[in-house]
């Protein structure tokens, strides 16, 4: 594995850092460390018709200084019986590794798409840089790595980084430790993340490896305006991989998934990246509400892309397209 940064890579990891927040986060900062607007917690909408949603679920916890942070999911179902362990999406959510929300509008539309698909959907909390995380000795190497690839942001928006990876594979240990109890099949994975939690299921498909970090097997990686830090870590046979971004993204610029698509296509992993003109960041400003692709919402052609490679038989799309706003 290839250890040592360039200031490019350095460059690219302290303005993405820095910037991406945008779904959860308010306004996008214009530069340096964001301070973002006080935004209320999403108040959870009841779930469709046809969906069991389960809150408040506790996965774990992380150390932070002083002590311990309790880690909570909330797991959307189809409302059926079980009568066989069923494909699990994992989404996390963004909003620069200082702010965010596991619930909101946005989930439920994310929900309906899956459940319908006969597939769970988790959303998860994580530790965030204000509840100063502390590092496990399970992830002290790729904390010190992504640190030394990153000379100029504040080391602890990098340690808040490496929590939000730490907290994503607990929660995917935690799901395959319950799968039974969840009707949750353990070798059908797939992970979801919007901007910063982009980032962070990035690294959990395609950078644990190279820490011999033990996680669930992932089939399908999706990633909404993120991009990954090291894309040297993204390597054949590994997960396929669906890219929304948007062309005029002020916050995670676009070039971070032209570069995700670059490096996929070197090595040969298959991959849709929909490239959205005129888009912008976040859930409103990349039309995901109200942008159709052959007549169906962004979050249904996703859920379809998830679901083509969790089932025998499924005959998954690989595209670029370019979608106006």
């Amino acid at each position: 594995m290839t250890r040592i940064s360039t200031r490019a890579l350095a460059a690219a990891l302290a303005l993405t850092l820095a910037a991406c927040g945008g779904e959860d986060s308010g306004a996008p900062p214009t530069g340096g460390t964001p301070t973002p607007s006080p935004t209320p917690t999403p108040t959870p909408t009841p779930p469709p018709t046809g969906i069991l949603r389960t809150p408040n679920i506790t996965y774990g916890t992380g150390a932070v200084a002083g002590g311990s942070e309790t880690l909570q999911l909330d797991i959307y179902r189809p409302d059926t019986p079980c009568t066989a362990p069923r494909p699990t999406v994992m989404f996390v959510h963004g909003g620069a590794f200082l702010v965010g929300s596991r619930s909101g509008a946005n989930v439920d539309a994310m929900a309906q798409a899956v459940t319908a698909r006969g597939m769970n959907l988790i959303s998860i909390s994580y530790r965030l840089q204000g509840d100063n995380p502390v590092i496990g000795s399970e992830f002290a190497q790729f904390h010190a790595d992504f640190q030394a690839l990153n000379q100029t942001e504040p080391p602890a928006r990098v340690t808040a980084f490496t929590a939000a990876v730490e907290d994503a594979t607990r929660a995917l240990r935690w799901a395959e430790s319950n799968a039974a109890t969840y009707c949750i099949d353990p070798q059908r994975f797939a992970v979801w993340g919007g901007s910063a939690g982009a980032y962070t299921v990035m690294h959990v498909a395609y950078t644990l490896d190279e820490y011999a970090i033990p996680r669930p097997p992932v089939r399908v990686a999706v990633d909404y305006w993120g991009g990954h830090f090291r894309e040297s870590d993204i390597e054949a046979g590994e997960a396929p991989l669906f890219v929304l971004h948007g062309t005029t993204d002020p916050t995670v610029p676009y070039r971070s998934a032209v570069q995700l698509t670059d490096q996929a296509t070197r090595v040969g992993i298959p991959f849709t990246f929909y490239s959205v003109i005129g888009g912008g960041h976040g859930f409103e400003d990349s039309g995901f509400f109200d942008v159709k692709v052959d007549g169906q919402s962004i979050a249904d052609k996703t859920a379809i892309f998830i679901d083509a490679h969790m089932r025998a038989g499924g005959v998954p799309v690989y595209e670029r397209r370019d979608i106006p706003r």
